[in-house]
């Protein structure tokens, strides 16, 4: 049998996160989100930033973000808060910040990953197939925040 092409990765490639409840050991949730940032990825990306906010660089084995105006950026920002506050995200943590927060965007489920702890910053990506999903043992992800955004 042929090898899969790179760009393909099979089922077992991902790696699901897990909702899980706001740990008591850690800050409100309302504070933490008022702490995190959106970030770009370039990665994610099928367009070239206008202002240079990230390097065009997208990768073949990455899911591909829709083209929303850098007006409409505030409303990822929010959203991503609102993940946190709901709270729909990882059972990991890395210091204060879930390391993963989901969220529907334009009736797609959304990944927000952490790349910076000290920070709070994430990048966020469409979910393209439900081996993606992540597992939901207490169906937290219903309380998931729904944003509908304008595409270019």
């Amino acid at each position: 049998m042929p090898k899969r092409p790179k760009y393909q990765r099979s089922a077992s490639d991902f790696k699901r996160g897990t909702v899980a409840p706001w740990p008591s050991d850690k800050p409100p949730a309302d504070v933490i989100a008022t702490r995190a940032r959106y970030i770009a990825s370039g990665e994610h990306k099928m367009h070239a930033s206008t202002t240079g906010l990230w390097a065009f660089g997208p990768k073949a084995d990455k899911a591909k973000c829709d083209n929303f105006a850098e007006s409409d950026w505030h409303q990822l920002l929010e959203t991503l808060q609102e993940a946190i506050k709901a709270p729909c995200v990882d059972q990991e943590f890395r210091g204060d910040f879930p390391a993963r927060a989901w969220a529907y965007v334009n009736g797609t489920l959304h990944e927000a990953r952490l790349t910076n702890r000290a920070t709070g910053q994430y990048h966020a990506f469409p979910l393209e197939y439900a081996e993606q999903y992540p597992e939901d043992p207490n169906d937290l992800l219903r309380n998931a925040p729904r944003v509908t955004i304008p595409v270019h």
